[in-house]
């Protein structure tokens, strides 16, 4: 037996004792392709990050938090590279933040779509449709259908806009943050009063347009219960916030939740249906007490509040992690194939 061929086992074993002594050595391997590209120590960190290692697993490796872990990745990377090695392709710099960048996923697919249509459809006019099917009264119910839908298709028209800039503020006030942050946990404490401040002024512009709108119909059309401008600000916080999560790339998150305000919305409506058959009536009669008690708007109220307050819930922690806006590929660096941030 050769030299050369009896060195290889013996090769092999040093460079995996070595690696068992030094497991920031492990990770450095793991990551190897994302750590020689990134240009900056915070782009390893919201990569890391979106592999779900916290700062209690960056003790482990024997560093305080994430974004020290990512510094000696950053450096050995450094020192193991060349000055001029090459990107990935497709993958560009942000001037504003050094982060890699890449196209975001934000295609909401057959169900997101038609759970948008159906939701922006039955709020401009499912409360006069469900109060008809409730009292028979469908000519009544369809005659005053224009009347209810003009203030609800106003506001959401007038309110697409400042959405944008909403959605656009927070994202470019994120990359800032991401610049100017030296850890993970000062990027999420500066993201926090950044995206309640942008959910905040998105819902009172839309509330503003719909009493404008409503303002200016004549006197005796104006009168509308606290549910009514409930329902129009639920779904139009769904919306936005789902927007805002699958341009992150959260998009089945976003899927889910619109999906789930839809289908609440058309199984009231298939029971009010089944209602009318013949000894079927008092299937109705749960949501006819709270149509009586609370008005039309209750139904779209209760199935777009409930997914928008889980939106709510899901947006801050996920939103606020610096992997949110690393758009780059942590999935091609860690191996893991996932198209969105894990532990999003």
């Amino acid at each position: 037996m050769s030299p050369s061929v009896t060195a290889r086992p013996d090769q092999a074993a040093r460079e995996a004792t070595g690696i068992a002594t030094d497991p920031v050595r492990t990770l450095l391997h793991r990551h190897h392709t994302l750590c020689s590209a990134a240009v900056d120590p915070l782009e390893i960190a919201a990569a890391l990050e979106a592999d779900g290692i916290t700062d209690r697993v960056a003790a482990e490796y024997r560093h305080r938090d994430v974004f020290s872990l990512a510094e000696e990745l950053h450096a050995r990377a450094a020192g193991d590279q060349p000055e001029d090695v090459a990107r990935p392709l497709g993958a560009v710099t942000a001037p504003s933040t050094g982060c890699a960048v890449r196209p975001g996923r934000s295609g909401w697919g057959a169900r997101g779509t038609l759970a948008w249509l159906w939701l922006v459809g039955y709020g401009l006019v499912g409360d006069r449709l469900l109060w008809a099917l409730l009292h028979r009264g469908h000519r009544l119910g369809l005659h005053a259908l224009g009347g209810a839908a003009a203030p609800t298709a106003l506001a959401l028209a007038c309110v697409v806009a400042p959405a944008a800039w909403c959605a656009h503020w927070f994202t470019a006030t994120a990359r800032r943050a991401l610049a100017g942050s030296r850890s993970l946990a000062e990027v999420r404490a500066r993201l926090r009063p950044v995206l309640l401040v942008a959910v905040t002024v998105f819902t009172g512009l839309l509330l503003g347009f719909l009493w404008s709108a409503r303002s200016a119909l004549p006197p005796g059309r104006t009168a509308a219960p606290v549910t009514a401008y409930g329902a129009v600000a639920a779904l139009g916080a769904l919306l936005f916030l789902a927007r805002l999560l699958a341009g992150h790339g959260l998009v089945r998150t976003a899927v889910t939740a619109t999906a789930a305000a839809a289908l609440a919305e058309a199984l009231a409506l298939a029971v009010l249906l089944a209602a009318r058959l013949p000894g079927c009536g008092a299937l109705a009669w749960p949501l006819d007490a709270l149509t009586r008690a609370l008005g039309p708007a209750a139904l779209p109220l209760a199935a777009c509040a409930v997914p928008a307050l889980a939106l709510v819930v899901h947006a801050f922690p996920a939103l606020t992690r610096a992997s949110a806006h690393w758009r780059g590929d942590p999935a091609s660096a860690s191996g893991t194939g996932a198209d969105v941030p894990s532990g999003a």
